[in-house]
């Protein structure tokens, strides 16, 4: 079980969440903006006593991790869907962008190979002067998370809706909660990640993942 997890784990975390978004290489006319690559300790031992959250809003419409598929948001909402790797290293994506009172921002719904087409995990971002995102335009206070959790928020607003994180470093708070279950009598092991990046005392991206496995 605890294989199974770590290769989950892995899935999401293979390089780093780089401090400025940037196009890939390989970015032409036809390809959809890439998100970073996740960048997550693996020896993380969960502590966070409750699943933080499942479901979220985009654009007034609702996502739940592991059971909305990335299809039925691209019928809702529009946009393209890129793709990169193989196997169990595949990845699909939907990129989407817009502005709020403080700035623009970008977010990826992602779909690993082990999510089977739903929803796995996003990234949700600011994006800087320099930035042109090359995805799907969205209009109005389009994301919506729960918990109070936003993207200009104070850490002090975080550690008060979220608690004290399972790990920090510089400028990021790092939550995991995992719990155990049984899917028609099979064992499986759930985990909720929530990453808050800070920068100049605001929260600068949110990433969040939910992933069940045997």
């Amino acid at each position: 079980m605890r294989c199974a997890l770590s290769v989950a784990l892995l899935i999401l975390t293979s390089a780093a969440f780089t401090q400025t978004v940037k196009q890939s290489n390989s970015h032409s006319h036809d390809l959809v903006w890439e998100p970073p690559e996740w960048n997550f300790p693996q020896e993380v031992k969960a502590s966070v006593p409750r699943e933080m959250f499942s479901t979220f809003r985009l654009s007034g419409y609702g996502i739940t991790f592991e059971e909305t598929s990335i299809e039925s948001v691209q019928k809702h909402l529009g946009g393209k869907t890129g793709q990169r790797g193989d196997a169990g290293d595949a990845l699909n994506w939907l990129c989407f962008h817009g502005a709020d009172a403080v700035g623009r921002w970008v977010i990826w719904l992602e779909s690993g190979e082990i999510d089977g087409g739903s929803v796995g995990s996003f990234q949700w971002q600011r994006l800087s002067n320099r930035d042109v995102p090359d995805c799907h335009a969205l209009s109005g206070e389009a994301v919506n998370l729960p918990l109070s959790l936003r993207l200009g928020a104070t850490k002090a607003e975080v550690l008060k809706n979220l608690g004290q994180p399972t790990s920090s470093d510089t400028g990021r708070l790092i939550y995991l909660h995992e719990h155990e279950g049984t899917i028609r009598g099979e064992p499986f092991t759930t985990s909720n990640i929530v990453v808050v990046r800070i920068k100049n005392g605001l929260v600068w991206a949110i990433q969040a993942s939910k992933t069940s496995s045997s």
